[in-house]
C-alpha cells in the first residue's frame, strides 16, 4: 500500500479492485444425459367410436398460452422453441419424467433448457436433464425429457417456502411504488449487505444459499437478484459468460423500459476482498456501483458474454447509479465536487464514489489524487483521506470521510 504525506494531510491509495473469477462447481453448467431406445413409445390405440367421431371433423386450434413479459429468453425464441420451452418448464415445474417433446432436434433441447433456466431462478432443485431418443432404424421417431434434481419434492417445497417467507421480509421495505431505479437499488443493496461471497457455501448455484444461509458465488447473487426483480414485475435475465478467464453470472434487466447490465456479485466488496477480512480495507465502502445498471460497452470491458439467445445493446444512462445519484461528472466542476463532497449522504456514509467522462477522468484523477486537491474540500487538520480507482470504468472512490468533509472550497 502507498502513503503519500503532506505536511497537512494523508492520501492513501487503497486496494478495491475485483482481481478474481467467479467459477461455476462444474466446468458443465447443468449436467446432461442422453439414453437412445431401439424402439417407438407405443401410442395409445383409437377406439372404433373415437375414429368415426374424428371422421370428418377439423382439428380444433392448439391452445395460445400467455407467458409474461418478465422471461426475457422466452420471448427471444421462434415459435416451435417456444413450444418447446413451454413442455420443459412444464416438466421441471412439476419434476415430470419422460415428458414427450414436440421435436426430435436434440440440439434444440439444450439451448431451450438453457433459456428455462436463465429465465426462471426458482427451478433452484433442477441440476440438469436427461433426454431419451427413440429411433426406428436409423430414424429419430421421438424425444422425451426428465429433469435431474438436488433433493426430493417435499424438500423442494419446503425450501421455497423458507425462500418466500425471506423475501417476503425484504419486500415489506421494498419501494414498490416508486420508479423502478429505486426498487432494483433497493433489492442490489439488501442482497449484497445479507450475503457473503463463499466459493465453500453449499447449493452456491443456485438462490438457496443466498436467501437460506446468506452465502453464495456469482451464479447464486445474480439468479437472487433475478428472483427479488421477478417477484417486483421487473424483467430480469441470468446472463453467463466469462471473466478474468473464468465463468461468471450477471444480469440483464429492464428498468424505466432500457435495458442496462448488473452485476451485483462484482458490487459486493467480500468477493473484491475474496471473503477476507484482511484484504478489506478500514472504512471502504461493502458496496461498489461500479456495475450497476450499466450499457453494453462498459460491461464488455471486463465480461465476455455467451448469447444463449441475443441480447439487446444497452446504450442508456440514465438509470445508471452515479447519473441517478449526481455523481457524474463530464468536467473537473469544484462547484459540483463541493456540493457532492458536502452531503448529507456522503458525511453519514463517509464514503463518495465518482464517476467521469472519457474527458474528464485524467484531470479529476490528477487533479484530486495526484496533487491532492481533494484536501480543497475537507478540513486539512490531520485529515487522513484512503482512495481507488477503477481506469477501465472511470470511477474514483474516497472513504474515511466522515470527520472531515466540509463544504466551502478553500
Amino acid at each position: 500500500m502507498k502513503i503519500r504525506t503532506v505536511l497537512w494531510a494523508a492520501l492513501t491509495a487503497g486496494v478495491f479492485l475485483l482481481a478474481q473469477g467467479c467459477t461455476y462447481q462444474n466446468d458443465l453448467w447443468y449436467f446432461t444425459q442422453e439414453e437412445t431406445r431401439g424402439y417407438e413409445p407405443e401410442q395409445p390405440k383409437e377406439t372404433e367410436n373415437e375414429s368415426e367421431a374424428s371422421t370428418g371433423t377439423e382439428e380444433e386450434p392448439e391452445q395460445i398460452i400467455e407467458v409474461s413479459e418478465l422471461y426475457y429468453a422466452y420471448h427471444s425464441l421462434d415459435d416451435t422453441q417456444k413450444k418447446i420451452y413451454l413442455e420443459i418448464l412444464d416438466a421441471l415445474a412439476n419434476m415430470k419424467k419422460d415428458t414427450p417433446l414436440s421435436t426430435v432436434d436434440k440440439s434444440s433441447v439444450d439451448l431451450v433448457f438453457a433459456c428455462v433456466m436463465n429465465d426462471h431462478p426458482e427451478l433452484f432443485y433442477v441440476e440438469g436433464y436427461q433426454y431419451t431418443e427413440y429411433t426406428l432404424g436409423s430414424v429419430t421417431t421421438g424425444l422425451t425429457f426428465s429433469g435431474t434434481y438436488s433433493m426430493g419434492s417435499e424438500e423442494a417445497e419446503q425450501a421455497k417456502n423458507a425462500i418466500e417467507q425471506k423475501v417476503a421480509e425484504c419486500f415489506q421495505q421494498v419501494p414498490l411504488n416508486e420508479d423502478e431505479y429505486n426498487t432494483v437499488k433497493f433489492l442490489y443493496e439488501w442482497l449484497i449487505g445479507n450475503t457473503e461471497y463463499d466459493k465453500a457455501a453449499e447449493n452456491n448455484q443456485n438462490i438457496c444459499s443466498v436467501f437460506l444461509q446468506g452465502r453464495s458465488v456469482c451464479q447464486g447473487y445474480a439468479k437472487a437478484m433475478q428472483y427479488m426483480l421477478q417477484k417486483a414485475d421487473i424483467q430480469c435475465l441470468l446472463v453467463t459468460g466469462f471473466t478474468n478467464g473464468e465463468r461468471h453470472g450477471w444480469n440483464l434487466v429492464r428498468v424505466n423500459g432500457n435495458y442496462y447490465y448488473l452485476d451485483p456479485t462484482w458490487g459486493d466488496a467480500s468477493y473484491a476482498s475474496g471473503n477476507n477480512a484482511d484484504n478489506m480495507a478500514e472504512g471502504a465502502p461493502s458496496i461498489n456501483y461500479d456495475y450497476f445498471l450499466v450499457t453494453t460497452d462498459e460491461i464488455t470491458r471486463t465480461h465476455s458474454l455467451e448469447k444463449v439467445v441475443e441480447l439487446p445493446l444497452c446504450l442508456a444512462v440514465e438509470d445508471n447509479y452515479f447519473v441517478r445519484e449526481g455523481l457524474y461528472f463530464e468536467s473537473y466542476d469544484e462547484g459540483h465536487l463541493a456540493l457532492v463532497l458536502g452531503s448529507d449522504s456522503a458525511k453519514s456514509a463517509g464514503y463518495v464514489m465518482l464517476k467521469c467522462s472519457s474527458d474528464s477522468y485524467d484531470i479529476m484523477v490528477q487533479s484530486l489524487i495526484d496533487e491532492q486537491k481533494i484536501f480543497d474540500f475537507i478540513d486539512r487538520q490531520g485529515a487522513s483521506v484512503a482512495y481507488t480507482f477503477n481506469e477501465t470504468l472511470r470511477t474514483i472512490s474516497f472513504w474515511n470521510l466522515s470527520d472531515a468533509i466540509h463544504t466551502e472550497i478553500s
